[in-house]
């Protein structure tokens, strides 16, 4: 594994876009550490040891109730970092994370962070950018699920924010490396596997989007975004999605 330097990263998220002398210090924190794909990165409820940069690849945050069903909350990439909240609260970590694919993450330790932000009123600010993205993501979702959408207006808009956040433009439309299972979309909002299976069938018939093997492309933005904001969509006869006027 080649090393992984701050002070070099292209990246331009809150972390990843410091001033050279706080790269510099940053780096002086952190260990890389590969991770392979399904690998725990940590598990909801333990302490907080430590917090995480993703350098490279792509994890999901999962929470599981008590009766064993799972809650994909959130998908992040490369220059998002983990364990923000619960390293300054002192908190057990909220949700598990698991790597999506083979990932290369920093790990900071808690302790080391903390001394870090304390030290440096850049990184403080920066990390209130952060937890405030955090936070607007979550307030979204949270009122989103909180409606009661169909499961089809909620793909479209999940759909929608990762074309927005980590899609490709191209000469067919925007293309989103999702590298998700089925079941994985099912967590992420609240559905059944099989559901998922037949919404992805009925937007591809209807010409919205295109699958791949390695991930999705959005054809018809435009009419996948009224799909999304629209509350009053029924499933045609032929297994096709409409809205009701």
């Amino acid at each position: 594994m080649r090393p992984h330097s701050c002070q070099t990263c292209p990246l331009h998220r809150s972390f990843c876009d410091f001033p050279e002398e706080l790269r510099e210090a940053f780096d002086g924190l952190k260990t890389t550490v590969a991770y392979h794909k399904n690998e725990v990165i940590f598990d909801e409820a333990t302490r907080c040891h430590s917090v995480f940069a993703i350098c490279e690849g792509n994890a999901k945050l999962v929470t599981t109730s008590r009766e064993g069903r799972v809650l994909l909350l959130r998908m992040v990439g490369s220059g998002e970092m983990l364990g923000l909240a619960e390293a300054i609260l002192n908190a057990p970590y909220e949700s598990s994370a698991v790597a999506m694919e083979s990932s290369i993450l920093a790990v900071i330790p808690r302790e080391a962070f903390i001394r870090f932000i304390s030290s440096y009123p850049e990184a403080c600010v920066r990390l209130t950018v952060a937890l405030s993205e955090q936070y607007r993501f979550a307030q979204r979702e949270e009122k989103f699920l909180g409606f009661g959408e169909p499961s089809t207006v909620r793909l479209a808009h999940l759909l929608l924010e990762w074309a927005a956040d980590r899609g490709a433009s191209t000469a067919e439309g925007v293309r989103i490396p999702l590298r998700m299972s089925h079941t994985d979309l099912a967590h992420a909002i609240g559905a059944t596997r099989e559901t998922i299976t037949r919404i992805l069938g009925n937007l591809s018939h209807d010409g919205l989007i295109e699958r791949r093997a390695d991930g999705i492309v959005i054809l018809r933005r435009d009419e996948l975004a009224l799909l999304g904001m629209s509350s009053k969509v029924t499933e045609t006869a032929a297994g096709g999605v409409s809205t009701q006027p």
